[in-house]
């Protein structure tokens, strides 16, 4: 099911992812609703509820009550965003519309994020911090893994730690994201970006289940504390694809909730979230007969990266 990956391995596989209303204060009649997917374009919606609402349906403090007259909310599966600069025909091009004919449809806020559980649980940004041996070499870094957005990134001050200080020259962000490595690289004053499918790679492979799981994974009995915490994790062992043994250590994380069926949610090193039996677990080591991988820290977190001029290499 899992392949273990020797150190050597693991460094290459990361360098080479209108309406009218009644409080004008709250709803401005100029503010839209774009739903987007990447690909396929935005349909849009005129907003029709208070400011202080979405607000509130978003998890957010002074977001929507502080947009623009004229902003569009920007939802991305459970990702939002608030543009102030774009017309609607630019922000449908930019998500792979055409940008014509835009017209605006009835969308109810409220049942849309419902519909894809995106208030079942907070799912803040974490922030995790691990530790990776093998092939007689050790390093530590960290990464950040976002469910809302779907993706993970590892910050070029992430590759700076685990190199120690230097990677000739180069700035570096990744992140991992629809089955899919990108690398944005800035060299000798370029900007480049590489994309590298991971649909073979368990990073990316949902169609891995719970039962499935379940049926090559058995708990050992062992278990320990999380961390400083109270929590216990539980080591479950079985056999990589190559026949040899592996064994995790998960941890329950009742703040973090997968989508209905869909079975994993990896970051960097194949860190990150499971669901078993309905219940999300946090993944917090892999250990094979040459390396191990380690959670050292989790926090939540946030991150900022502008992908402007990077092109394709």
């Amino acid at each position: 099911m899992f392949k273990s990956v020797s150190m050597e391995g693991m460094l290459l596989f990361l360098l080479f992812a209108p309406v009218s209303c009644s409080n004008a204060q709250e709803t401005k009649a100029t503010q839209t609703l774009a739903v987007c997917t990447k690909g396929k374009g935005c349909s849009f919606s005129a907003i029709s509820i208070p400011a202080s609402k979405v607000d509130q349906l978003l998890g957010k403090t002074n977001f929507w009550t502080a947009a623009a007259t004229d902003a569009t909310l920007i939802l991305d599966k459970c990702a939002s965003k608030k543009e102030e600069g774009q017309t609607l025909e630019e922000i449908d091009r930019s998500y792979g519309g055409s940008g014509k004919a835009i017209a605006l449809k009835k969308i109810d806020l409220e049942k849309y994020l419902k519909e894809r559980g995106c208030f079942a649980c907070p799912n803040a940004t974490k922030k995790i911090s691990f530790r990776a041996i093998g092939d007689g070499q050790s390093m530590s870094s960290f990464f950040y893994l976002n469910l809302k957005a779907g993706e993970a990134y590892m910050p070029n001050e992430a590759f700076l730690e685990m190199n120690n200080g230097a990677h000739e020259g180069m700035v570096i962000d990744q992140f991992i994201r629809n089955n899919t490595m990108e690398t944005y690289a800035v060299a000798a004053g370029k900007k480049y970006v590489s994309k590298m499918p991971l649909a073979t790679s368990p990073a990316g492979r949902d169609a891995v289940s719970g039962q499935s799981f379940k049926h090559d994974f058995k708990k050992t009995g062992k278990t320990r504390k999380h961390l400083n915490t109270a929590n216990m994790e539980t080591e479950y062992t079985g056999m990589d694809d190559e026949g040899r043994t592996i064994s995790f250590w998960m941890v329950a994380y009742p703040d973090v909730c997968l989508p209905p069926g869909k079975f994993d949610a990896y970051g960097f090193y194949n860190l990150g979230y499971v669901s078993v039996e309905g219940s999300t677990y946090l993944v917090t080591e892999i250990t094979g007969a040459d390396f191990q991988v380690k959670i050292t820290a989790v926090s939540d977190g946030a991150y900022q990266f502008d992908p402007a001029g990077y092109q394709s290499y």
